[in-house]
């Protein structure tokens, strides 16, 4: 087997199903899947044996945690487990396009001399309908090809884009470079990827593979608006902001404290909005704010983006 599937669980979802289903559709049986159990309930420890069943036994390990270890200590240690040299991660709410494994063995054939695959990906509402996709749009912007990006290219992308990737559905890499890199953060719950990402893009050039292998979905329900919710966004990401403002390949960036306020007029946005804060949080998320790309900058950039938010929210409301 040449590639590993890393498909974390966690609860219940209700789409559960159809990640597995993806998994077993794939056109090509050069995979083998590590179910990694993070406190999934009955419901889902159901249909996940009801669907092993139906699979190669060999193909298919199933690791049911007796204590919850959080999202990223859950990857962490099923990372540690799996014994291919390449991963590919899923989150049980997405899915997997039926090429997916063959376009990343393809790649990984070809011997790119790269540790990390980021893909573009199609993107859904809960319901399934079609949703724009800023990844997507960021990727155009970068190269509307597939391209390796050395890495002094590489990192000033993760402030002027964010994450790259925005999720971990469909993050491809190598376990040595996971190894060079170091693990996840597990003291973080929401930017730890991006956090990753910064050390990785350290270690060699990575590629931008233009050719779609999932389909994420957006829902009220998923682990980000949970952190955006509670604050931990705010907190994670104005850390990862400071940590690419002071790295030494973005010293010449002129752009750089534009593009960290651009970031942070979002979560600036949040704490607004969020009516989930005491007032000693929203305080708080103010003075990180501050710290990582000052208020007075991060706020003309609110100012900024306003009018497309207006317009955005205007177009969501009238499904134009």
């Amino acid at each position: 087997m040449s590639i590993t599937i890393i498909l974390p669980v966690y609860g219940h979802s209700p789409w559960l199903r159809g990640a597995l289903q993806s998994i077993g559709r794939q056109n090509t049986l050069d995979w083998n899947l590590l179910i990694a159990d993070d406190g999934g309930d009955a419901e889902a420890r159901e249909e996940i044996m009801g669907w092993i069943k139906q699979q190669d036994a060999c193909q298919v390990k199933w690791i049911r945690r007796e204590k919850n270890l959080g999202l990223f200590g859950n990857l962490n240690d099923a990372i540690e487990r799996s014994y291919t040299n390449w991963l590919l991660l899923l989150c049980s709410d997405d899915l997997l396009l039926p090429d997916a494994v063959r376009s990343i063995t393809e790649i990984t054939s070809r011997k790119e001399d790269v540790g990390l695959i980021l893909s573009s990906f199609l993107s859904i509402n809960a319901d399934g309908s079609m949703r724009e996709n800023s990844s997507v749009l960021h990727h155009d912007e970068i190269s509307l090809a597939s391209r390796k990006i050395e890495s002094k290219h590489a990192t000033p992308l993760l402030i002027k884009y964010g994450s790259i990737n925005g999720n971990i559905t469909g993050m491809v890499f190598s376990k040595q470079l996971f190894n060079d890199a170091g693990p996840f953060r597990e003291d973080w719950r929401h930017a730890a990827d991006w956090e990753w990402l910064i050390r990785a893009t350290e270690k060699g050039p990575i590629l931008l593979n233009r050719k779609p292998i999932a389909v994420v979905r957006t829902h009220e329900e998923q682990l980000s608006v949970k952190n955006r919710k509670s604050g931990h966004e705010l907190v994670e990401v104005s850390e990862v902001v400071k940590i690419l403002l002071n790295h030494p390949d973005l010293a010449s960036m002129k752009s750089k404290k534009i593009y960290a306020s651009h970031i942070m007029q979002f979560q600036l946005w949040n704490l607004i909005k969020t009516n989930t804060l005491h007032l000693s949080e929203r305080l708080d998320g103010f003075q990180r704010i501050h710290e990582s790309s000052g208020i007075v900058e991060t706020f003309l950039a609110f100012v900024m983006w306003f009018p497309v938010r207006i317009k955005r929210r205007w177009m969501k409301s009238y499904g134009k």
